[in-house]
């Protein structure tokens, strides 16, 4: 097999072994080239060529340092070459050289060089090297991206295909109550067992089969972080994939929307107060008939603000005596108007319109009318 001849697996062979295309690899494009003891290149990948810009016809058999040094650094690449088929240092050495290219300019090429040996005791350097601007490049986008994901005040999170997780950043492991290693090697099931998983889970598959982005999937629920309040979390999946397509798992972003979520129900509530306001300005007081503006009385209340209403008034006060501004003792009301959203033994407790009933002075109805307060009873 000559240097430039690429490697093809058959369709038999086990996943693992198929050639792949679009990694680290390709994208540092690596270099590979063999040196006799002597310095002459007897292997040279297409990496190589690509790197260098010599085909493996103008490379092969040519003593490397003539081909790809400077004059000048010729003396310096001996004293290496010699240090690594030495076996000094480890047998090997890494760093920056500048490289001759075909075209005639300089490039800095990062090395990584070793000695090998073969079953006749021969001796070979091996020299696997990259662009140094494309491998810093690589290194400044890995740094970067760890950074941002680490820095990040949204949840991160990175799970497999099995939907397995493989990493999760600080603001998750906070959001959740979970460490990284809580979280890594397990399923969102397996991991979040406090949550609704099952639809979680089932978003990601989706997800992982169609590449489809889910955004802004409302989720509820309590986590260790905070057992005791119900939060709420906008959660948005996307499918990873590397260049060559390759699907790598489902990549979640969290975003704790809890304020917003109760910014919004009390917003709404806001506005369903003032429309009832609004309706009970329209509705209330039509008409000069006192038992008509205690049935719209009711009807405004029932069902946005109770479930049941009554309007009782003092029977004193109908009867054409005004009503004391402090009163103490026994109270008589006459029922005006009642009404309920549904059915209930509420209604029938109720006074039916026109009955008179007296309460005492210990009744709630009573207490209200004596001290011009509202008296309000949780149950």
């Amino acid at each position: 097999m000559r240097a430039t001849d690429s490697v093809s697996a058959s369709p038999d062979q086990p996943e693992g072994a198929r050639p792949a295309s679009g990694g680290l690899l390709d994208l540092l494009s690596v270099a590979a080239v063999v040196l006799d003891a002597d310095g002459r290149i007897v292997l040279w990948s297409p990496q190589a060529e690509e790197l260098f810009g010599y085909s493996a016809d103008e490379a092969l058999g040519r003593f490397a340092g003539r081909l790809l040094v400077q004059e000048r650094h010729l003396e310096l690449v001996g004293r290496l070459f010699a240090q690594v088929m030495a076996g000094k240092g480890g047998s090997s050495w890494a760093g920056v050289f500048p490289m001759r290219h075909r075209d005639g300019s300089t490039r800095l090429v990062e090395f990584r060089n070793m000695r090998l040996e073969d079953d006749r005791k021969d001796l070979y350097a091996l020299g696997l090297a990259t662009d140094q601007e494309t491998l810093r490049k690589v290194e400044r986008d890995l740094a970067l991206s760890t950074r941002l994901v680490a820095q990040s005040p949204i949840g991160l999170a990175v799970v497999d295909t099995d939907l397995r997780y493989v990493t999760v950043n600080p603001a998750l492991e906070r959001i959740n109550g979970l460490s990284a290693a809580e979280h890594v090697g397990r399923s969102v099931h397996e991991a979040l067992p406090f949550l609704d998983t099952e639809a979680i889970e089932s978003a990601m598959r989706q997800v992982l089969a169609t590449g489809v982005p889910i955004l802004d999937q409302e989720s509820v629920g309590r986590t260790p972080a905070d057992p005791d309040h119900e939060n709420t979390w906008s959660v948005s999946f996307y499918r990873l994939e590397a260049s060559n397509g390759k699907v790598l798992g489902v990549a979640a972003s969290v975003v704790d929307v809890s304020d917003r979520r109760r910014a919004t129900v009390e917003a709404a509530q806001g506005r369903q107060r003032l429309a009832v306001v609004a309706d009970a300005s329209i509705r209330i007081g039509t008409t000069l008939d006192l038992d008509e503006t205690a049935r719209e009385l009711a009807d405004v209340s029932v069902p946005q603000l109770a479930d049941v209403a009554a309007v009782d008034v003092l029977d004193s006060v109908l009867n054409g005596r005004s009503a004391a501004t402090a009163r103490t003792g026994p109270a008589v009301f006459r029922a005006l108007a009642v009404a309920s959203a549904y059915p209930s033994e509420a209604v029938r407790a109720a006074d039916p319109p026109g009955e008179v009933a007296r309460y005492e002075a210990d009744r709630l109805v009573t207490q209200c009318v004596n001290t011009g307060r509202p008296v309000r009873v949780s149950t």
